[in-house]
């Protein structure tokens, strides 16, 4: 079990012409203490009970409550049903294997696309539950741990020393989104959720795709799309010549000019109704006013759903 997780993101350092500058640094996230784990219970049973004071839903109510809505009903349980049953047939074609590795690859590309429509129908639902009593409490208990264990790794020192205080007044931060997910990991004992996956562990197993999750040609680790066509880290299509150099291509494999793209388009004007131009109105020259002489004084800012309607 590991006691902590190490990751980089940037940090604001200062600013110049106005403008942040960032740099990046290193942080880890840690356990928390047995002290910290009993406040974070204490905050979420105040928070719970608040919640159910002011009326607000209970887990066990979510259901009754999506359908009073109509955010869910039968009809939409079954899809969901169909698409988990085609996951699961799916996952085992997989493991089992005897299929050519095109097959296996359209397959693990297929189940990818209906998980992620799993998690598409279930966003009303995740919704819904943040803001029940058990909703909100976890997350009050989440983001107190998380607030009370981000540290400086060079330093150990915490990166909040005002705890949630601090925490929710720099949510937006680089180093506090990633420093959630890297928390979540360390307190379940998983790693990337995504990575763990049987179809993209099928895909980065026999390189369909880098480590970025990106598809790649398999002899070559050249990016491509889903269909194979190859394309540059800007997503731009490209061909390769004999030498390795590139050129930027048509999505139908036609070479495109190095002079016809340009990085700023000169703008053609709007028309009107008759399709003339619509030139720009001249803005009125200021009036001329004479001013007066004064003198003044100097002046010292997923899961799944049951539903039966």
């Amino acid at each position: 079990m590991k006691e902590k997780r190490i990751f980089k993101a940037e940090i604001k350092v200062g600013e110049k012409d106005g403008e942040p500058i960032y740099e990046e640094k290193e942080f880890a996230v840690i356990r928390p203490s047995v002290q910290i784990q009993s406040e974070a219970n204490k905050l979420r049973e105040k928070i719970w009970n608040q919640a159910f004071q002011e009326g607000n839903l209970l887990r066990r109510q979510l259901d009754d409550e999506l359908k009073t809505r109509k955010l869910w009903n039968t009809q939409l349980q079954a899809e969901y049903d169909e698409l988990q049953f085609e996951v699961i047939q799916n996952t085992m074609k997989l493991e089992k294997g005897g299929i050519k590795l095109s097959e296996a690859r359209e397959i693990a590309i297929d189940t990818s696309r209906k998980r992620q429509q799993m998690v598409e129908m279930l966003v009303s639902r995740s919704e819904l539950d943040n803001h029940t009593c058990e909703g909100q409490a976890d997350n009050e208990k989440f983001n107190f741990l998380f607030a009370n264990c981000l540290v400086y790794n060079d330093t150990g020192e915490k990166v909040y020393p005002n705890g949630l205080e601090d925490y929710n007044s720099q949510i937006e931060t680089d180093y506090a989104q990633k420093g959630a997910t890297e928390f979540y990991y360390l307190m379940s004992d998983t790693e990337s959720l995504d990575d763990q996956l049987p179809e993209n562990k099928f895909l980065k197993k026999f390189n369909f795709i880098d480590e970025q999750a990106r598809f790649v040609e398999r002899s070559t680790g050249r990016l491509i799309t889903e269909d194979g066509k190859y394309i540059d880290e800007e997503g731009y299509y490209i061909q390769y010549n004999d030498d390795g150099t590139t050129y930027r291509v048509t999505i139908d494999g036609q070479k495109v000019d190095p002079n016809s793209v340009q990085n700023n388009p000169t703008s053609l004007p709007f028309l009107d109704d008759d399709g003339s131009p619509i030139e720009d109105e001249p803005k009125p020259k200021p009036k001329k006013t004479t001013r007066k002489r004064k003198t003044t004084k100097k002046a010292e800012t997923a899961e799944t759903v049951d539903a039966d309607a």
